[in-house]
């Protein structure tokens, strides 16, 4: 079977874009088709997959990490949707709507979704049991207390992210390892995403994410978003528009008054393909 895809990337989060109108009858992908295509050797090579349909100006979308596991939203993808729509539809607007959760997309220049109001339930957050203030959590987690973390915060904003406050960043090694370790502990149910923070200022973070399903990447749209909420939320930043920097680049993360997060950054298409599966 001959797959047409377009590749694309913001702040070096890349994607393979998949149109679903392509096929008159829809393959059933598997968990080696996914890994297969984003291997950077033997596929295509990104760190997640996009299953797309547009209907009107909806688009229906699914996320799919490197390892074949399921992704509830992508902050990145979907302003590389956004421009997709814009390129192919002449989109100005749109709506991205996945399983649990729509997100309005408008391309005027920037690329802005609107992420809506973010959870601090910790059910919503896929924690398995109750944990009290941010100390419990840090000593459910069992933080070594050389990376400085002085706030942790699990939050959703469509998917499931914990957030460490650190006084400084820690080395890539070391979120690799305390990434992998955290996310995957037996407190989260369906794993989760960690983003380690470093405030600047009161209009600057810079963060560090370890995606679940993926590992170590450049950037991450939701981890961004996770991380400025959090802030908001627990006061450790005052401002509603914050730059979130991260390796590949820089989010605005902004709050309106009823508490609604949005996402506004760049995204671009790399190369449209075929790929014989």
């Amino acid at each position: 079977m001959l797959i047409k895809f377009d590749k694309m990337q913001a702040l070096g989060n890349d994607f393979i874009m998949i149109d679903m109108n392509q096929f008159s009858k829809e393959p059933l992908f598997d968990d080696f088709f996914f890994s297969n295509i984003s291997n950077r050797n033997y596929g295509v090579g990104c760190d997640l997959t996009v299953l797309y349909k547009l209907r009107h100006d909806d688009i229906y979308a699914e996320f799919f990490n490197s390892d074949g596991s399921g992704a509830e939203i992508c902050g990145n993808a979907a302003r590389c949707l956004g421009v997709l729509m814009k390129k192919r539809n002449r989109f100005s607007k749109c709506t991205l709507k996945t399983a649990k959760k729509d997100y309005p997309i408008s391309v005027n220049g920037t690329i802005c979704i609107k992420m809506g109001r973010p959870s601090f339930k910790l059910q919503d957050a896929g924690v398995s049991k109750s944990v009290a203030s941010s100390s419990a959590l840090m000593d459910e987690l069992s933080l070594p207390a050389d990376i400085g973390v002085y706030h942790a915060v699990c939050i959703s904003v469509g998917n499931p992210h914990l957030v460490l406050f650190c006084k400084c960043l820690p080395e890539e090694k070391e979120v690799i390892a305390l990434g992998d370790l955290l996310g995957n502990h037996s407190l989260f149910e369906n794993r989760i995403n960690v983003s380690f923070a470093h405030v600047v200022s009161e209009s600057e973070i810079t963060t560090i994410v370890y995606e679940r399903g993926v590992g170590l990447t450049k950037a991450c749209g939701s981890g961004a978003c996770a991380t400025a909420a959090a802030a908001f939320a627990h006061n450790i930043v005052l401002s509603r528009n914050v730059l979130v920097k991260q390796k590949g680049g820089t989010l605005i993360i902004s709050r309106d008054s009823d508490g609604n997060i949005f996402q506004s950054g760049p995204a671009f298409l790399v190369f449209s393909g075929e790929i014989e599966i």
